[in-house]
């Protein structure tokens, strides 16, 4: 009982010094909304019901700067993004960014935002503050079987079309892996599907903080003593991280380090004060162990709530792998080979052979891209690049999309492997 109280303290004291130092520093929130409008982008805000109750918001750009009518792009795509991120990560870049990029190259540009997060945080009948228990009660498994097929469906619906690419993230990534087991009629409403960073479970990786909670498992200790359920939420400690990056960049780029960024591709102060603003999103305590039982028992599977309960929510002891030979739709990987938040043995040896229509890409070592690289390192240039080619190649009508789609002018020049191969080659700050 004394520990839940002073647990419950410190964390109410959490919640007050951040809107503490949001007041002294003047920390002012800019949402993908605004970032846009910025920008000099059409907007637009959706909202999308899942089937059990959530409403998920769907950020849109329905056309780029060089569109000459003001009416959507006919190519719809949808962007799903990673833990602890939002639909703000695929524009907070600004021109660099894969968002913005699409929508210049003829694309109408639809980001997701899975529950839980900044953006998605209603429910039908449950309270994210009162009935905090109820509402965060989910992991990636929802998001694979019912945000993911919500996002597809609306879009779908909204733009006339029968099928969709679709680009994923990380955790983007995990629940289409979900859904395609899940409900594999979702193969046939993606045209093709672009793996960024892919993540099935993370067992035997080179992440010292993935390391440590998979052998110790302090966070389901800590999250029964004061009944923990969202997690990270960006109103509750996004100002405390700030204030951190404004005291001292080194350790902000620390911590920006631990959640899988390159210190060589650190995007600079700047823009991790303009990351900040959204990141980290949120999540729940059930999504965070979620991964950590992958990263424990190495298996891909559903949430393992224990014998006693797996029998009364899956008839068995513990639940069946995902089946991932289930996915038939066409997909490419960029992987990268410095991320130490993924085992790129395992994706190679073991998930990939399952995928019997994927076509893998590797994103060049020379490039050192670790996870959080794939959408704010130095060189997403590169990764943008390939992901538009890909994407060109897809299009069904290929009149509907620009012939420009890798040659967009970003400001910067077009980064090519051979000079990233030059040991001191000097980099442009891109952002």
């Amino acid at each position: 009982m004394l520990r839940e109280i002073v647990f419950r303290q410190i964390i109410a004291f959490i919640a007050s010094s951040n809107a503490l130092i949001g007041n002294l520093l003047n920390f002012r929130e800019t949402t993908t909304v605004d970032m846009l409008q910025q920008f000099g982008y059409p907007v637009e805000t959706h909202q999308v019901n899942t089937e059990d109750g959530y409403e998920l918001t769907l950020h849109r750009i329905p056309y780029g700067k060089s569109a000459e009518g003001k009416t959507p792009a006919k190519k719809p795509i949808l962007l799903v993004h990673g833990l602890l991120c939002s639909s703000a990560d695929w524009i907070v870049t600004g021109e660099h960014s894969l968002g913005l990029q699409l929508a210049n190259a003829g694309y109408d540009v639809w980001m997701g935002n899975n529950r839980g997060n900044t953006y998605s945080r209603k429910h039908k009948k449950l309270s994210p503050d009162s009935d905090g228990e109820s509402f965060f009660s989910f992991s990636f498994h929802e998001f694979g079987k019912y945000d993911a097929p919500a996002m597809i469906e609306y879009v779908l619906k909204n733009t006339n079309t029968s099928k969709i690419p679709y680009v994923g993230y990380s955790q983007g990534t995990t629940q289409f892996f979900v859904m395609m087991s899940e409900r594999p009629e979702y193969n046939d409403k993606i045209s093709s599907m672009v793996s960024w960073a892919p993540v099935t479970e993370m067992s035997q990786t080179n992440n010292k903080l993935i390391n440590l909670l998979r052998d110790v498992p302090v966070l389901e200790k800590i999250g029964d003593t004061i009944r923990w359920n969202a997690v990270l939420q960006h109103e509750k400690i996004g100002n405390l991280y700030k204030g951190l990056c404004k005291l001292s960049d080194t350790a902000c780029s620390l911590v920006f380090r631990l959640l899988g960024q390159s210190l060589q591709r650190m995007p600079n102060i700047a823009m991790k004060q303009k990351i900040l603003s959204n990141f980290p999103a949120g999540t729940c305590k059930k999504e965070l162990l979620h991964y950590v039982q992958g990263a424990r028992d190495g298996i891909f599977r559903p949430y393992d709530y224990g014998m006693k309960q797996n029998l009364k929510v899956y008839g068995k002891l513990s639940p069946d792998p995902y089946n991932l030979s289930k996915v038939r739709c066409n997909m490419t990987l960029f992987y990268g080979d410095a991320d130490d938040l993924v085992n790129n043995d395992k994706l190679l040896n073991y998930v990939i052979p399952e995928l019997t229509n994927a076509n893998v890409e590797t994103v060049p070592l020379a490039l050192e891209f670790n996870h959080l690289d794939f959408i704010w390192g130095k060189h997403v240039q590169y990764l943008n690049e390939k992901t538009l080619e890909v994407l060109k190649h897809d299009s069904a009508n290929r009149d509907e999309v620009t012939d420009e789609l890798i040659k967009i002018d970003t400001g910067t020049p077009s980064i090519s492997t051979e000079e990233i191969r030059v040991e001191h080659t000097t980099e442009e700050e891109i952002y």
